[in-house]
């Protein structure tokens, strides 16, 4: 488990002996396999066991609430400890949230509707940002705020309380100043880690904040749980308020789960949230159009719906490095061939589809090496796999790498891969990477899926293959090796379509003039 080989560890649980186990013993086995999202080896540990010890019956919780059962979880735990009991308290927190529970905004000194806002003054609140967090989300948000800048808003940023002391950076200031953008820290005096509790500390420092401000509009993201307190507080303030849908997150909780996750309390309770905070918002902004159409099912209004695609800036702007050059920079060899990703590591991805397509072509082409580049719980399955399949040899995990270098390392490979498994988030989700991919001149062979239709123009700027399907990526893998001037037209292709309609630049524009007119709307 500490190695992180999760599959290894899995196929052990799964082979265990429980008979001559303590209660105790069989807690400690069933923490572990909760602890890697395996609910298959927790079921195998803990569904012959009938018993009221009380650490047996908390792991049952902890398993019920992951997959979805939240008010069994509850109830599994209301019999065994006193109400006082950390776990029991936090479920029954959440449990309020999922059910409808809102931060109540007091009685403060509200400014009069004349005096609230100072023109072009956006606040946003964030889930986690730079510099503490290099992800996707954090690089998205800090793009779309530097290009509002640009465009003359004055843009001011609070993160989730306890973020990012809950993240473990202790020295963290509780303001930083990045690219003009101000990032200021939720930080109580008296942290409160329960649900309930942190969306109120949210509410209190968003009032705080408005009252100093005077802000324009407010601005938040997926979840729900950030939307509810800025909705709460924008309808105390009368301001209007955006909510950014960067994912169908009820989807990606289940993507991890077994398919009857989708029939469980959680995910119920997950998708009606979303729908209600995306209907109240002032107007909404997505990713796509496949997450648009999602939207309008949930109930959504689509004349309120915008579209602010994954785009590029920065460096993805300037001429991509040749890839000679950066296969130097990186250390890698100019002789050979390199197809990959720079991805987060994560089940959905389908990452091992790539490994095993890899494994059938490297004994005709010896020449050819897999590249990929990020971290995460699937890192170390995905060299398991590669070593399982002899293949070990041929495979580069750099891990996680600086932004700077991940665009280096788009730039050294012939072709990149999206593999993506055939889910409900993965057909309406469209990721960051194969844009900033195909803005480096690199082919993209990607899932045939909804959201990624949106990016890959099927023989133009890439390849479309059949989810799960390794047999077929493997094939269009090797199509596409074999012909460098197609790689060339379609990465040239690629490139055009990105600067023409995915920028960070026209985005902003699109947002400046959302702000400005549903502003007008609420005078």
């Amino acid at each position: 488990m500490l190695s992180g080989n999760t599959s290894q560890l899995g196929k052990y649980l799964r082979t265990v002996d429980t008979e001559p186990l303590s209660d105790q013993k069989l807690a400690r086995l069933g923490d572990m396999a909760v602890a890697i999202q395996d609910s298959i080896s927790t079921s195998y540990l803990l569904d012959g066991r009938d018993s009221e010890n009380p650490a047996l019956r908390r792991t049952k919780a902890r398993h019920a609430w992951y997959m979805g059962n939240m008010q069994e979880a509850i109830d599994l735990l209301a019999t065994l400890v006193p109400p006082s009991n950390r776990q029991l308290r936090h479920y029954r927190s959440e449990l309020e949230v999922f059910k409808g529970v809102l931060p109540e905004i007091g009685r403060r000194e509200v400014p009069q509707s004349g005096e609230i806002a100072a023109p072009t003054t956006a606040l946003h609140f964030l889930t986690n940002s730079l510099p503490h967090t290099g992800s996707g989300y954090a690089q998205r948000s800090h793009s779309i705020m530097t290009s509002l800048r640009d465009e003359k808003w004055h843009v001011e940023v609070l993160t989730r309380a306890g973020y990012p002391l809950s993240t473990g950076k202790f020295l963290a200031k509780a303001m930083d100043h990045i690219d003009g953008i101000t990032y200021r820290r939720v930080l109580p005096r008296t942290y409160s880690s329960d649900t309930r509790s942190k969306i109120q500390q949210q509410a209190d420092a968003l009032v705080d904040a408005v009252v100093r401000l005077k802000p324009t509009v407010l601005h938040t993201t997926t979840d729900f749980t950030n939307a509810i307190a800025v909705m709460c507080v924008a309808e105390s303030f009368g301001l209007p308020w955006v909510y950014e849908v960067r994912g169908q997150l009820a989807d990606t909780w289940a993507a991890t789960r077994p398919a009857d996750a989708k029939s469980s309390q959680r995910y119920r309770l997950f998708k009606e949230r979303e729908a209600f905070v995306a209907s109240r918002a002032t107007h909404v902004v997505t990713l796509g159009e496949s997450m648009r159409s999602e939207l309008i099912a949930r109930g959504v209004e689509d004349d309120k719906i915008s579209i602010a695609p994954n785009a590029i800036g920065d460096a993805y702007l300037d001429e991509p490095i040749e890839r000679n050059e950066a296969r130097s920079l990186l250390g890698l060899s100019k002789s050979h061939q390199y197809v990959g990703t720079v991805s987060s590591l994560v089940a959905y991805e389908g990452l091992d589809l790539l490994v095993r397509a890899v494994a059938e072509l490297i004994p005709e082409n010896r020449a050819l090496r897999l590249l990929i580049v990020g971290s995460g719980v699937e890192a170390n399955n995905l060299r398991e796999l590669s070593i399982e399949l002899g293949i070990d040899e041929f495979c580069i995990f750099p891990g996680r790498v600086p932004r700077e270098d991940a665009r280096t390392y788009h730039c050294a490979l012939d072709i990149f891969v999206v593999p993506r498994r055939n889910l409900s988030v993965t057909q309406a989700v469209t990721p960051l990477k194969p844009v900033e991919a195909l803005a480096c001149e690199v082919p993209v062979i990607a899932a045939d899926l909804p959201a990624l239709r949106e990016l890959v123009e099927q023989d133009v700027t890439g390849l479309l293959v059949k989810p799960d399907d390794v047999g077929q990526l493997a094939e269009s893998i090797r199509t596409l090796l074999a012909d460098p001037s197609k790689r060339a037209s379609m990465g040239a292709a690629g490139r055009k379509a990105m600067l023409a309609d995915r920028t960070w630049a026209a985005n902003a524009q699109k947002l400046s003039a959302t702000y400005k007119l549903i502003a007008d709307k609420l005078q």
